[in-house]
């Protein structure tokens, strides 16, 4: 290839030519087109690496979903991505690296082991990228050059079809055809590796669930444990099912649906990978959260816990997976279910324990502490959700909007409107009955700070909570009758983290009194936080960036005080504003840093233009400043692609990852993006 050729690929990039404006929603035909115009580009850039010569920074281990077991979301280990490179060079989309087997490619964060040596005795920093259909693939993470594929699976059956059947529907929705499906949108095409995996950097294993059914449908369908080795694909196992008993409970029951992100840790000794998991009808008889712990010795599960006795509490939190701690506890927020500080953990934040097998006695998992908000029947007025509610949907939202449309305020229908004290308009909708226990606190994952012991969890309402490690509060049912008392047990007060509606208590002892969107838009917060320790501020800060809102920063003192720092001018699904409820699911974003370098700081995010959770729609990539403010105090942006015109689908719940002078954004292109500075 001729080095004229090979600048025009590049310009190619740099300049897409793909028919969607920024803010125009993609339809799947131009998604297809997107995404052979991007296998295309790929092949150019990578025939064309001579002439656009790579950096020399070494690549940090991202071995986990956002970054470590903290689930910071920041990379401390980047020297070439500063404020200083980005606000004056630029960034600019150099290759689109294929994702295999599904439209839309991955829904697990790409994860990479810098320096592998391969059998062939090159040496490459392997990023491992597993689509939903079950391909896994081992790309070089500079190049984006392929070096190993497998497919998961081969001889068990294929991954799920996400148009397959579920039931009849019980009531009119916004969703496709008659018949429920586990994506009811019709978004995904394929549910496979729906989960962010592992890697264990000693050993060179990656560790994966995967659903996979004889038929593809999820009425067959079971979880596999996958062990690959990182330099080439191989398993080092056969496929372990994931099955278990906890209580009453088992987990082949019924179908479950597994998102929660994998994490690894030592316990007694034994490196252990543990994960969570949901229901796919998370209302119906025999739901439930569960907890898997897997010994990577034997390769084996060994203990199995139940959030509930069959009434809810799946952990799913946006895809963030279990934090844990250096003593290996597991901490989790919970969703929808029932509740009673024993065996029911609906709506709230563990504290889990693992302890492995010794001297004959098996090994376990269980709840040590907890803290819970509030209870969903008392939430939605003593009404159960309804029984076809598929996990994933946001009902609230959902029950609001008529079919490809939105609403003004005046046609809010069997709707109260209230106006707080300094002006907020507090909608308060009349739901179909039960609606209101899908508040499902666990929509996000918590923000833990280990070094002050401290947790934040913020759920769809957007109250953020400080909890203490060290003493959660075991709340009990009598607990949540005063709920100023029970607020209390928290290591701060509660705030309103993703879009205030003015002095309305967020700890109310009625909470249905929180039943209301502000301004009628929906405040659900679905990324976790980002923390970062502010070398000017002396303090930690987290970034959250909630539905229908701006980014916002927060300090977060030694004793989990929360302080509102500042906000941006970009808001999440900005073409629906005006049209209530707004769209889904806010903000995701990671950050790096050189270490404690307040100037090398950078936070990179994407949102989405409309409703990503009806539809495919197109992103917004951002990076900010996130420690000098702007001159209005705003977060600063130091590049936006709305202003270069880069297109790209929005992936839903796929924060970006920084590492090695790149910036690597998952798409609903059926790839992933990779940017870096300009030359």
């Amino acid at each position: 290839m001729t080095n004229q050729k090979c600048a025009l690929s590049r310009q190619r990039v740099r300049n897409p030519t793909e028919t969607l404006s920024p803010s125009q929603p993609g339809s799947i035909r131009q998604a297809r087109k997107q995404r052979q115009q991007a296998i295309r580009w790929s092949v150019l850039s990578i025939l064309c690496l001579t002439t656009f010569p790579l950096g020399a920074q070494k690549m940090a281990p991202w071995l986990t979903r956002s970054a470590d077991n903290a689930r910071s979301g920041w990379n401390s280990h980047e020297t070439q991505l500063t404020q200083a490179s980005v606000g004056t060079k630029g960034i600019v989309r150099f290759t689109i690296i294929p994702v295999l087997g599904d439209a839309r490619g991955m829904e697990a964060q790409p994860l990479i082991l810098p320096q592998v040596k391969l059998p062939n005795g090159s040496t490459h920093d392997v990023m491992v990228l597993p689509s939903m259909a079950n391909i896994v693939r081992g790309v070089d993470a500079r190049s984006g050059a392929g070096l190993w594929q497998v497919t998961l699976g081969t001889n068990l059956g294929m991954p799920i079809i996400g148009a397959t059947p579920l039931g009849p529907k019980t009531q009119p929705d916004n969703c496709v055809g008659a018949q429920r499906t586990i994506d009811c949108h019709a978004i995904n095409d394929k549910w496979g590796v729906l989960s962010t995996g592992v890697i264990d950097p000693e050993t060179q294993r990656v560790y994966l669930v995967a659903w996979i059914s004889p038929d593809g449908t999820p009425q067959k369908a079971k979880h596999y444990v996958f062990v690959l080795n990182v330099k080439d694909g191989s398993q080092v196992v056969a496929p372990v099912l994931v099955t278990g008993t906890s209580g009453t409970q088992s987990y082949s029951s019924i179908m479950r649906k597994q998102r929660s992100a994998l994490v690894l840790g030592k316990v007694g000794g034994r490196k252990t990978v543990f994960w969570a998991s949901g229901t796919v009808m998370e209302t119906e008889q025999g739901a439930a959260g569960w907890i898997f712990a897997f010994d990577c010795s034997t390769n084996s599960i060994t203990a199995s816990l139940a959030m509930t006795d069959g009434e809810g509490a799946g952990i799913w939190m946006g895809g963030q997976g279990l934090a844990a701690d250096d003593q290996g506890f597991l901490y989790a927020t919970t969703g929808n279910g029932d509740f009673d500080g024993k065996t029911q953990w609906g709506e709230s934040f563990v504290k889990v324990k693992y302890t492995p097998a010794s001297a004959g006695a098996p090994a376990s998992l269980q709840v040590v502490d907890h803290w819970t908000p509030w209870m969903d029947l008392v939430r939605s007025g003593q009404e159960k959700l309804l029984a076809t509610k598929v996990a994933g949907e946001s009902a609230p939202s959902e029950a609001l909007r008529p079919v490809n449309a939105g609403m003004n305020s005046s046609d809010l229908n069997d709707a109260t409107a209230k106006i707080s004290a300094d002006g907020v308009v507090l909608i308060f909708p009349k739901m179909a009955s039960g609606n209101w226990s899908d508040e499902d606190w666990g929509s996000a994952g918590p923000a833990c700070i280990f070094s002050i012991g401290v947790c934040v969890a913020t759920g769809k309402d957007g109250i953020a909570y400080p909890i203490r490690t060290a003493n959660l509060g075991g709340t009990t049912v009598e607990d949540l009758k005063n709920a100023q008392s029970n607020c209390g047990k928290l290591a701060a007060p509660p705030v309103w983290l993703t879009m205030s509606p003015g002095p309305v208590d967020p700890c109310p002892n009625d909470p249905m009194t929180l039943n209301f969107f502000p301004w009628g838009y929906t405040a659900h917060l679905h990324m976790t936080p980002v923390q970062f320790f502010d070398p000017l501020l002396n303090s930690w800060t987290i970034f959250a960036w909630g539905e229908n809102a701006q980014l916002h920063k927060w300090k977060v003192s030694s004793t989990g005080t929360l302080t509102y720092v500042a906000q941006s001018h970009e808001f999440a699904s900005d073409n629906l504003r005006g049209k209530l409820p707004g769209g889904m699911p806010g903000g995701f974003c990671s950050g790096s840093s050189n270490a404690a370098d307040p100037n090398s700081a950078v936070l990179v995010c994407t949102i989405p233009y409309g409703d990503a959770n009806t539809q495919v729609v197109n992103g917004r990539l951002l990076v900010y400043d996130p420690v000098h403010l702007a001159a209005d105090g705003s977060l600063k942006v130091l590049w936006d692609s709305q202003r270069l015109g880069v297109t790209f689908l929005f992936n839903k719940f796929n924060p970006p990852v920084i590492d090695g002078g790149q910036i690597y954004v998952p798409n609903y292109n059926g790839g992933v993006d990779v940017y870096r500075l300009m030359k």
